[in-house]
């Protein structure tokens, strides 16, 4: 139900007694379950992920991230959430922190497993090159979402579809490359 709220009105336009009345608990009973709002946040952006996992093949991923973004229009509050909790996992004591450490990992081990999925195990720098290129998916991806809360005219998901083919090509000589050169080593 939190999800629900926070999709729509945000992390500014929600407090926890509306959670809580929602939910048919009292605030000290949401408290029970959370320590504290920045928690809830967290554990919303946790359930969030759950609802939008990623799996299949590079190109099945790139067209779930693109519907994930698509979906921006319909939840400007998870974006602003994700936006504001992102910001303040810059604070390592900040619980938004863990969540972001753990969330990156996860996205490139995905990534990594299933690239690598028929495919020899990579050197130490063709996986590095892959984490790279990951990143910068992710980091379009987040930045496209921060411009879209300020300017709702911009194509995300029409972007996100640009740079993912442009990456993927570029991607796929660049590993070729490094495949090759480890081969003639």
């Amino acid at each position: 139900m939190a999800l629900e709220v926070f999709a729509v009105e945000g992390y500014r336009g929600t407090s926890l007694r509306k959670v809580a009345s929602l939910c048919d608990l009292s605030l000290a009973g949401v408290m029970h379950y959370f320590d504290s709002k920045e928690d809830l946040l967290v554990q919303i952006l946790r359930e969030r992920d759950a609802r939008n996992e990623i799996s299949g093949t590079i190109e099945e991923q790139e067209g779930r991230l693109a519907d994930i973004l698509g979906q921006g229009h319909h939840e400007p509050g998870l974006i602003a959430l994700y936006v504001t909790m992102a910001a303040a996992a810059a604070d390592p004591e900040h619980p938004a922190a863990a969540y972001f450490h753990e969330r990156n990992a996860r996205l490139l081990k995905i990534s990594e497993d299933s690239y690598y999925a028929d495919k020899p195990a990579p050197s130490a720098e063709e996986l590095q090159y892959l984490h790279a290129v990951t990143r910068m998916v992710l980091a379009t991806a987040d930045g496209l979402q921060q411009q879209w809360l300020v300017d709702r005219s911009i194509d995300v998901v029409g972007t996100m579809k640009l740079l993912m083919e442009q990456t993927h090509e570029a991607t796929e000589r660049k590993l070729e490359t490094l495949r090759a050169a480890a081969a003639d080593a």
